[in-house]
């Protein structure tokens, strides 16, 4: 009797679930993410922003309090575009508001800055990466919901809303990579 009743929750628990969604204690598969709220128009998915590039973020990785995440340029204009060194990072809160993280240097990836030059329809890629750490009660934990990015220091700026906030803890810390191969 007891499997029968297990079996007959399961089954109803099957029948409510609506097709397409995931059941809610279960984690998204790696790789997609979930969709939220409407989905972007051809023309904003098509727009390429100012300085023919356009800068995107993954969903990225954690295991056990450190974290990476991956921010993307491609070139979408119709010129040949060079990229050195590391992206300009500002973190920003859910207002937009600068978030006071000190952004240094990638350690794990280090490869030296060298120039690459992408043409169009190519892309590159820069690691961010951080620890959830959270070990000081005076300040209140730290989530990056955007990112102000620029290709280089001084260079045409967008805002890129990660799928998932960078959940920074107490450590006031972001590393950076350069823009690897």
């Amino acid at each position: 009797m007891r499997i029968t009743g297990v079996l007959l929750l399961a089954l109803l628990l099957t029948a409510c679930a609506r097709p397409g969604t995931q059941p809610r204690n279960t984690l998204p598969t790696p790789g997609v993410s979930p969709s939220v709220g409407a989905s972007p128009s051809l023309e904003e998915a098509a727009a390429c922003p100012e300085g023919g590039v356009k800068i995107t973020a993954d969903r990225g990785d954690a295991a056990m309090g450190y974290r990476e995440m991956g921010l993307h340029l491609i070139n979408c204009g119709d010129r040949p575009v060079t990229v050195n060194g590391q992206p300009e990072v500002v973190v920003l809160g859910k207002d937009r508001d600068v978030q006071d993280i000190a952004i240094v240097p990638g350690v794990r990836h280090n490869e030296p800055a060298q120039p690459l030059t992408l043409a169009p329809g190519q892309s590159t890629t820069a690691v961010l990466a951080w620890r959830n750490t959270y070990d000081d009660i005076r300040k209140p934990p730290v989530s990056g919901v955007y990112l102000s990015v620029a290709p280089a220091p001084g260079g045409p700026r967008q805002i890129v809303q990660p799928p998932v906030p960078l959940d920074l803890g107490s450590t006031g810390r972001l590393e950076v990579s350069v823009w690897l191969k």
